[in-house]
């Protein structure tokens, strides 16, 4: 692939980003025919569909064969990859996954607390009352899960919410069982099944230092955890 041919793509990807930057493309809209958009940019149809390929691959379109190429925003693929990459590539460990979601969950239960609708509140109560009767291990990590995702759901934020899925997606892929470890190896069951009540009923009840507390202590026993 020659130079003027990269320069030939890069020119449609530039023109789809900078409509949507100008608001002149929105989730949904339709882009142009292949035979249109090479003509407006003045690039071959082999440059637009390569252009196209890349574009959909990040995420940004979705290709329909007959109906035409239209904007998608369907991102949480791509920052699944991409975080993956870094996990790998860059060597990081579980101290410091733990350090990133604790952020991310801190970010959550804070707009969680006003934003949490009526149907949340029952399904964290239900995550609760069966993390605290669960006959097993994996039954509890189950509903730990469901119970963390809820509150990442709770916050209402799109940028959490796609980046907690993909962190909890590298985690199963690479530290699978990491859960049902954690509740295992914890000594201290009655401090973390006070900390879970802490954190879902502070979310529930609207009591943000309530929550906070709850997820503070959540993460201290964690990181006492992986210290073992």
């Amino acid at each position: 692939m020659d130079k003027i041919y990269e320069k030939s793509y890069e020119k449609l990807i530039d023109y789809v980003k900078t409509k949507i930057l100008q608001k002149e493309y929105s989730v949904g809209d339709k882009l142009p025919s292949e035979r249109e958009l090479a003509k407006i940019l003045e690039i071959s149809r082999n440059s637009v569909r390569e252009g196209i390929r890349i574009l959909e691959r990040m995420g940004v379109i979705s290709c329909q064969h007959g109906s035409g190429n239209f904007v998608t925003g369907q991102f949480d693929k791509t920052l699944t990859e991409v975080l993956s990459m870094m996990y790998v590539l860059k060597g990081m460990n579980m101290e410091e996954i733990t350090d990133f979601r604790f952020g991310l969950e801190y970010g959550a239960v804070n707009l969680a607390v006003k934003n949490v609708n009526d149907d949340q509140k029952e399904r964290l109560m239900m995550h609760l009352k069966n993390i605290e009767n669960a006959e097993t291990e994996e039954i509890r990590a189950f509903n730990d899960k469901e119970m963390h995702y809820l509150l990442a759901e709770a916050s209402e934020n799109i940028y959490i919410i796609s980046t907690f899925n993909a962190l909890n997606q590298i985690m199963e892929t690479y530290v699978p069982q990491m859960r049902e470890k954690i509740f295992i190896g914890m000594e201290t069951e009655i401090e973390l099944a006070k900390a879970h009540r802490n954190l879902v009923e502070g979310v529930v009840e609207g009591n943000l230092e309530k929550a906070l507390e709850g997820l503070f202590n959540h993460f201290k026993y964690i990181r006492l955890y992986l210290e073992k």
